[in-house]
């Protein structure tokens, strides 16, 4: 079940940024799709550094390391879409 769940997602997700990042495609069908992407990233991002706050309290050891990987995943977030979306001709 796990499996295919994660199939499920994972064609979802390439699917739809090879989508959005085509310019064929309508803009009315690839706006939604790359906020749809961005908004998915971010939640998982924000989960993380939530995760690494709540935990600060009883473990500092793995807040930080929580914190510091949340931090790398937002940086490798901006610069995958600014060079699939904005750095794009």
């Amino acid at each position: 079940m796990e499996f295919l769940l994660e199939f499920i997602l994972e064609l979802f997700l390439e699917g739809s940024m090879e989508i959005s990042s085509n310019k064929k495609i309508s803009k009315w069908i690839r706006y939604p799709l790359m906020a749809f992407i961005l908004f998915f990233f971010l939640t998982v991002i924000g989960l993380i550094f939530f995760t690494g706050i709540l935990t600060f309290s009883d473990n500092k050891l793995l807040s930080i390391l929580l914190l510091l990987c949340g931090m790398i995943m937002l940086i490798g977030t901006i610069i995958k879409f600014r060079n699939l979306y904005l750095k794009r001709k």
